[in-house]
């Protein structure tokens, strides 16, 4: 997306009425609404900078997010060991990296970056900055500058850009091995960086090199409060690599489980969440205020436009009993008329899944098409979702899937299993949703997906039912194409290979089932780690899935191409274009 047109200020500056001090909007865990800081106390002298780049003042860097076509979220921490609680901080922003051009100035007072919100911020520059560009920013704080972030605005929603380029990233382990995929996305070409889930995870220890281990402030292998959400937060911004990525490139995030606590849902009967992933994921009171300290923290550390109005008047966070109403992640972003993302939320309103026969979430097929009640978005959401991509006129409609939406079938010894965690595990509000798309007519869809740490592309169908095979497995009924989906591999955690699942080079007997039982998967991979891009043109978007070792704790870790596939606009094919081809298309 090239940049262009001027911002409002622009247009002010050449009046003659301008003044570059503002005020800047603070997400605070204590309003309903962004503050507003006051605009007489961005004196010049507040941007002068003594030193750039003072990382012992900003630990964790900048980081952006929340576009819009006129602004975006900007963040940072100040160390602790740098406050005063009376110096405020100053935000800039500029056509350029030297920021002799600036466009923008204001500052955040004391009390919005205190201990309370653990000295982090998010400073709302909406209605500040011109659409479809791309900016230059920084904090000052006492004379100490920040790390240069660079922040990316949308395009008009009138507008009609060309391209769009998106890296897809998901599941990156702390623990597991090093992040040499967010060192690449840091130098891609690319205009937004999407993150599917799990940004952090909620354990600690050791689980992969020595370098990796994390003690909790708690001292327990899960996160038990919010003491232990922000120390994973500041562990894994702790990476230079991830730092990197975040200064680089505006990120659009939603949450998987991890961001609170593995395989979450929400019991509608106790009105609260539930897992059986934690010692006490089964006690109501204790998950709900799991729920509030870790929705907090993920205020804190990660710019996202999303609703969270915590009605306690102290600021301490959201209501225990009032969870679901004053947090909202899901929400969609429009690339003018070429492409509208819509994220979902499949964590905080999703039904109980069917129960699985052991501690894992695999179930046979037909228990987890029992009970067609089961909820994965809950009616608002599905209303929303549904309402918005049969409403909207954008070419591509763009789906930030954290679960896998197409069937995927095991295979073993006859038996037939499926995630239930993923929409394997809700089928029929699957089937509802695909097929009010397919009859509305919705074109060009593509599920963006994360959460199984492997690569994948698959067609969408109306209808993915079970019927007999004639070599005794199952093939897999015919449906109406809905759409296409793609999946972004796993950072660093362990993938099906690395959790003993796969064998390493895998099989004919696995790669035979597997191809059996899901003849609309064209590519599947969970032996490799890294990331996806995704490049939207008006007439086709095309995926590539690179592999970068986990292994390698640098920028420069090998990076290779293993799959690409284009899609052609008006039609529901997947075309493989990369110089491969010719194998099974399973590994």
């Amino acid at each position: 997306m090239p940049d262009d047109q001027p911002s409002r200020r622009d247009v002010l500056r050449a009046t003659g009425t301008a003044g570059l001090s503002g005020a800047v909007a603070t997400l605070s865990a204590a309003d309903a609404v962004a503050a507003r800081a006051d605009p007489d106390a961005a004196d010049p002298g507040t941007f002068a900078v003594d030193r750039q780049a003072a990382t012992s003042v900003f630990p964790q860097s900048v980081a952006s997010g929340g576009p819009t076509p006129s602004g975006a979220l900007l963040w940072t921490r100040l160390d602790p060991d740098a406050y005063d609680g009376e110096t405020p901080l100053a935000v800039e922003v500029a056509r350029d990296e030297a920021f002799e051009d600036p466009v923008y100035r204001g500052t955040v007072p004391p009390e919005r970056f205190g201990p309370e919100r653990d000295h982090t911020v998010t400073a709302d520059v909406d209605g500040e900055l011109g659409p479809n560009s791309r900016y230059y920013y920084r904090f000052v704080y006492d004379g100490d500058a920040s790390e240069v972030g660079r922040c990316r605005t949308l395009p008009e929603p009138g507008a009609s850009p060309d391209s769009l380029r998106l890296a897809v990233a998901s599941c990156n382990d702390y623990r597991h091995g090093y992040f040499g995929a967010f060192g690449h996305i840091a130098e891609a070409d690319v205009d937004f960086l999407v993150h599917l889930g799990d940004f952090i995870y909620e354990y600690g220890g050791e689980d992969g090199p020595d370098d990796r281990a994390i003690d909790l402030p708690s001292g327990e292998h899960q996160a038990q409060d919010l003491a232990d959400f922000r120390h994973l937060y500041r562990t894994y911004r702790s990476d230079d690599l991830l730092r990197r990525a975040l200064r680089r490139h505006t990120m659009i995030h939603t949450w998987d489980d991890h961001e609170i606590v593995a395989d979450r849902w929400w019991n509608y009967e106790t009105d609260a969440p539930e897992t059986t992933e934690h010692p006490r994921g089964d006690d109501p009171e204790f998950m709900r205020e799991l729920y509030v300290a870790g929705i907090r923290a993920y205020t804190e550390y990660v710019p996202a436009r999303v609703k969270y109005d915590p009605p306690a008047e102290d600021g301490s966070g959201l209501s225990p009993e009032a969870i679901r109403e004053h947090f909202r992640l899901y929400r969609s972003f429009r690339f003018g008329d070429l492409a509208a993302l819509f994220v979902t939320d499949e964590r905080l309103y999703r039904s109980p899944p069917p129960e699985p026969d052991e501690s894992d979430s695999s179930v046979p097929a037909k228990t987890a098409a029992e009970e067609p009640g089961r909820t994965m978005l809950g009616d608002d959401q599905r209303r929303w979702l549904l309402d918005g991509m049969t409403g909207s006129n954008a070419r591509w409609k763009l789906w930030g899937n954290e679960v896998l939406a197409s069937a995927f079938r095991f295979v073993d010894g006859g038996e037939v299993t499926v995630n239930a965690d993923a929409w394997d595990g809700y089928q029929s509000e699957r089937e509802r949703v695909l097929t009010r798309l397919s009859k509305a007519g919705v074109d060009n869809l593509v599920a963006l997906t994360g959460d199984m740490h492997s690569y994948l592309a698959a067609y969408l169908l109306t209808d993915y039912e079970l019927v007999g095979g004639e070599d005794g497995l199952s093939d897999v009924g015919p449906g109406e194409p809905a759409g296409v989906e793609f999946m972004a591999p796993a950072v660093s955690s362990d993938n099906l290979v690395a959790l003993g699942e796969f064998p390493e080079n895998g099989t004919e007997t696995v790669v035979g089932a597997l191809k059996a039982g899901n003849p609309h998967v064209e590519w599947f991979d969970s032996s490799h780690w890294g990331y996806a891009v995704v490049d939207v043109g008006r007439d086709r978007l095309v995926y590539s899935g690179y592999h970068v070792d986990r292994d390698e704790d640098s920028a420069d870790a090998p990076r290779r191409l293993l799959r690409r596939y284009r899609v052609p606009a008006g039609s529901v094919e997947l075309q493989r274009t990369d110089p491969g081809g010719g194998d099974d298309g399973i590994l």
